[in-house]
């Protein structure tokens, strides 16, 4: 569904059919009617603002204006889908609020600040959801940063990832493609569940659901369900595989679930939760094989469970956690 029908529609200047396309739209999902609440609150609240703006409307409506007509000249052949007067009413009522609603925007909730300017999601020591006014999902890993934006009349959604991990649940919609960016890489998707990890010496894309596009400077590749790509980012290479198990999701559904995986891997998932040291020493040990699922809490009873169900021994020896 277009902004600018929705728009539209909250000013009453629909007609008959588009006023029956809006409201089955939003009654068809519950994801579409927090999306139509959201703008609806945004756009009563804009209106009350400017009731009680200072600012001359005259002069900020001419400025409006200006902007446009540049804006229209750099792109002749624009296409718009609603009349030119709904356009300029909407577009200029939140030019007056950007300028005189600092009070109103620092009151936004912040997945709809993201209609007006690049919101920052940050987490420290745990793990932490967003809910985006599309009703995407991201779920920040600990230690995680990124902008997201989602500009009214825009056409993309956007996530600059500047480090750490995060899992995207990404609402379909055609009109509006899913970016994310981090560093040279693009990674573009219209609706589809995936993970992205961001360090300073790769980045790591995994999908667990549809299709997604990964570009890395002049390469693109496609993955599908279940297969990953990993950036080298010094040499610039890509390599893809097959993703071989869900341990990756441990900060999303708070356990690392195991299905007759390798005890490296484990192992590799447990020293990058818990900043770990944990070494397989023996022989035996590096060809083991777990199905299980550990609770994403305490090291020690992940530990124990390790020993007990693989008839393992656990040393620590000074930071380092020795299995054999």
């Amino acid at each position: 569904m277009e902004d600018q029908l929705l728009i539209k529609y909250l000013l009453g200047e629909t007609d008959s059919v588009e006023a029956e396309e809006v409201e089955k739209w939003i009654a068809a999902d519950v994801q579409n009617s927090r999306y139509f609440e959201q703008l609806r609150w945004i756009w009563e609240n804009s209106a009350r603002l400017l009731e009680k703006s200072e600012i001359d409307e005259n002069e900020a409506w001419k400025q409006f204006k200006d902007r446009r007509v540049i804006i229209e000249a750099k792109n002749k052949t624009a296409r718009h889908t609603v009349n030119l007067p709904v356009w300029l009413r909407v577009a200029a009522a939140i030019f007056l609020v950007l300028i005189g609603g600092w009070a109103l925007m620092s009151n936004l909730p912040g997945p709809v600040r993201a209609l007006y300017t690049g919101v920052v999601f940050e987490t420290l020591e745990e793990p932490v959801k967003e809910v985006l006014m599309d009703g995407s999902v991201l779920t920040l890993n600990k230690n995680s940063r990124l902008t997201y934006s989602q500009k009214l009349f825009g056409k993309q959604r956007l996530v600059s990832l500047s480090g750490g991990e995060v899992y995207f649940e990404v609402v379909k919609n055609k009109a509006k493609p899913f970016v994310v960016i981090t560093g040279d890489m693009r990674v573009t998707v219209l609706g589809t569940s995936f993970h992205v990890h961001q360090s300073p010496e790769s980045i790591e894309v995994i999908v667990d659901a549809g299709l997604v596009r990964v570009e890395f400077r002049d390469q693109l590749i496609l993955l599908k369900k279940d297969e990953k790509a990993v950036i080298d980012v010094s040499s610039g290479s890509i390599e893809k595989d097959i993703n071989g198990s869900q341990l990756f999701r441990y900060y999303v559904d708070g356990k690392f679930v195991a299905e007759s995986t390798a005890l490296p891997l484990l192992v590799e998932a447990l020293n990058k939760a818990y900043g770990s040291k944990i070494r397989i020493a023996s022989e035996r040990a590096q060809n083991m094989f777990i199905t299980t699922t550990l609770e994403y809490g305490s090291l020690e009873k992940n530990l124990e469970v390790l020993r007990e169900t693989l008839d393992l021994s656990v040393i620590r020896q000074g930071d380092n956690i020795i299995v054999e």
